[in-house]
């Protein structure tokens, strides 16, 4: 059994006692691959929610280690683990407004990221959502070298402002468009404090417990080029019933 299967495991028999508890809870595995960099990575997410609104979501991150291009499932590291407690205030029937904290860590950084989410059921079948999340990333104090411009070598702070469109009509498939702005104070795409993504998500609903989904997202390729690049994820969710 290799790494991610391994690790799939163990964090559904973890997650197994809280699910039982929760009103709702899910396990989420996603594959990804960006077009540019041949690059290959991994996501395995545990979430469940209670009907009191407060939530919580625990995410292990993978990727193929080195420089190696087009290789998938081997010689897998970490990538960096983040969790998120978040809490869902029910305005109206249609709306929801949910305030969140996020920490993610990897080997060399520790990011702290905090947000609040509106949510507009429009009818049946659309909805509308908006976010603002203030990243606040503080790198390893070892590595810090404040003689590097733009905080390279610093602790770094991006505003990420994100919008959704979905539509989910009345059969077992669902659409999601996401576009995300990045402001940053380090260079983060084509020599500019500034960036964006989008992101169009395609689901199908297997039966009430099993949702496979595929997604692909337009990606700067690096910080000081203009190009850009596919990122095409997929994966599978699983509904604790």
């Amino acid at each position: 059994m290799n790494t991610t299967l391994r690790t799939l495991v163990t964090v559904a028999a973890l997650g197994l006692p809280f699910a039982v508890h929760a009103d709702s809870a899910s396990l989420n595995y996603r594959h990804q691959y960006t077009e540019e960099d041949s690059a290959h990575a991994d996501r395995i997410k545990l979430n469940y929610r209670l009907d009191s609104g407060l939530g919580f979501e625990a995410e292990m991150k993978y990727r193929t280690a080195g420089d190696r291009k087009d290789v998938a499932y081997d010689n897998m590291v970490n990538n960096g683990h983040e969790f998120t407690v978040s809490y869902n205030y029910k305005l109206s029937a249609q709306s929801t407004l949910t305030p969140a904290f996020q920490m993610d860590s990897s080997k060399d950084a520790t990011a702290y990221k905090f947000g609040l989410k509106y949510n507009y059921k429009i009818d049946d079948a659309f909805y509308v959502a908006t976010r603002y999340r203030l990243d606040l990333r503080k790198l390893d104090r070892d590595q810090v070298n404040k003689d590097m411009p733009d905080h390279y070598k610093d602790d770094q702070t991006t505003h990420r402002f994100e919008g959704w469109l979905g539509y989910t009509p009345a059969n077992k498939w669902a659409y999601e468009y996401q576009f995300i702005y990045f402001k940053t104070d380090y260079i983060r795409y084509d020599n500019k404090k500034s960036d964006y993504e989008q992101n169009l998500i395609v689901k199908y609903k297997l039966t009430k417990q099993w949702a496979p989904f595929m997604e692909i997202g337009d990606i700067k390729v690096e910080s000081t080029s203009p190009d850009r690049q596919a990122r095409w994820r997929l994966g599978v969710q699983y509904n604790f019933m």
